[in-house]
């Protein structure tokens, strides 16, 4: 009873947390253009700075650190979507059998022997609607949470990425002085930068996936270290080419729509266009639709069949060889978008705002200059990018692709800046690294390991 009690009253909280948001940005509005300054600062000094080694930045952190409570260390590891428990599994099995491991997840993290208490990447919740038609999955989660909490407390809970309900079970968590650890730090800096000092109350430290961002958060006295992006960690080690692609050699154009189905219903009709326009003005090529999720099929060969696009191929499966060999990819803004950028793609990013809240938003609260990942990297923009609402800016993004398509100085200059960003991103290793900072914290590292984490990492 207490626990549902508990449960009940850190609703109510969120609810009122939600009823002050109108508020909230009113009161951000007259100081966004400082917030951008700040963000224009960061992003142009943050390539000629040299990071704090590991230890370091992770001192508070590490300083929490008690012995544990049993034979193992017991770890609590959250991941609310699918992309999030792909790194949660990746960091439970390079920690292996040296921890007792409880989980929020799905089949990857139960496969790599965690207990998974409830299957929350499998119904992955995004926005306000998302919220209240998964309201009795929330509420049951919180409520297994705090009985993990009370009755097998762990020694350190990790929260992957889906910062909304994370932030809320780390609170949770710090309550009870159990230190939390947050793997894939959120975009607070880009989106209402105001969160920042709810977040630094809610984890003990952060690990960020790209660059820039441990600036943002040290602004905030919240300890944070830069690990790498996990996508290198796929470049080192490639999937094998499908024969799909080995058989044909034309120039490949490839379209990726994004990776939940509102996404892909929103920009795939716009992409097609693009498509068929590239195709009229240079003929012969290929167009090709990849996706990793088998799951998306159905939708995505019912959406092409309805649009009569019989001359576009889907594939399931890996991502990386189809990015390998495009002459040029159409994405929409996101974790696909970036991995085209890795691979040396030229790539046009799009992002389509859907409705007046959203255009409202990009214009007021966007906080940085760019939404691309690779155009933050850089410091400057790469790759263009269009984020626009209704089917004018789709114009924008037809022009920017037949731009890109054929040989030349533009093209040229895409190619180089990719070399950099890639550059900039250092090397892959964020699990390896991840995992090596967990188990210090949990005293599994000896006490003569390096002085630095980066050298126990490899």
């Amino acid at each position: 009873m207490l626990i549902w009690i508990e449960v009940f009253a850190t609703l109510l909280r969120e609810i009122a947390r939600a009823l002050l948001v109108p508020l909230r940005l009113l009161l951000y509005l007259p100081a966004r253009h400082h917030w951008r300054r700040a963000a224009r600062e960061v992003l142009d000094t943050v390539a000629h700075e040299t990071p704090p080694p590991v230890d370091e930045a992770l001192a508070q952190f590490f300083a929490k650190a008690a012995p544990v409570r049993g034979d193992r260390p017991h770890l609590f590891l959250s991941a609310g979507e699918a992309s999030g428990e792909g790194h949660a599994e990746r960091l439970l099995r390079a920690l292996g059998d040296d921890v007792r491991c409880t989980a929020f997840g799905g089949h990857r993290l139960a496969a790599a022997g965690a207990d998974v208490r409830v299957q929350l990447s499998e119904h992955a919740v995004m926005g306000v609607f998302g919220v209240f038609r998964q309201l009795p999955l929330i509420l049951g989660a919180v409520a297994s949470y705090l009985r993990v909490l009370r009755n097998d407390r762990p020694d350190l809970v990790v929260l992957v990425d889906y910062p909304g309900l994370h932030v809320v079970l780390a609170k949770l968590a710090k309550r009870r002085r159990i230190p939390v650890l947050h793997y894939v730090a959120p975009q607070y800096w880009a989106w209402g930068p105001w969160r920042m000092r709810r977040y630094r109350r809610a984890v003990d430290a952060t690990l960020t996936i790209l660059p820039f961002e441990t600036a943002f958060f040290r602004r905030f006295r919240i300890p944070a270290a830069y690990v790498g992006h996990p996508l290198l960690d796929g470049l080192a080690s490639p999937p094998a080419i499908p024969a799909a692609l080995a058989r044909d050699d034309r120039p490949l154009l490839v379209l990726l729509p994004g990776s939940r189905k509102g996404e892909i219903g929103k920009n795939l009709p716009g992409l097609l266009r693009t498509a068929a326009a590239i195709r009229a003005a240079h003929g012969d090529l290929r167009v090709v639709l990849p996706h990793e999720n088998p799951a998306r099929t159905p939708l995505i060969s019912a959406l092409l069949a309805a649009a009569g696009a019989v001359e576009v191929e889907h594939h399931s499966g890996p991502l990386g060889p189809w990015l390998d060999r495009a002459r040029l990819v159409l994405a929409k803004s996101g974790t696909g978008s970036l991995a085209a950028c890795l691979h040396g793609a030229p790539t046009v990013i799009v992002y389509q705002l859907v409705g007046w809240l959203a255009t409202l938003g990009y214009h007021n609260i966007l906080s940085v200059p760019w939404i691309a990942a690779a155009n933050l990297i850089a410091g400057h923009q790469v790759v263009p990018e269009h984020c626009f609402a209704g089917d004018d800016g789709w114009d924008r993004v037809r022009q920017s692709a037949l731009a890109l398509w054929p040989d030349g100085p533009e093209r040229d200059a895409v190619l180089s800046d990719l070399a950099e960003v890639r550059r900039r991103l250092g090397e892959g290793g964020a699990t390896a690294r991840t995992a090596a900072i967990v188990r210090r914290f949990l005293g599994l590292l000896p006490t003569s390991a390096p002085a630095r984490l980066e050298e126990a990492s490899t």
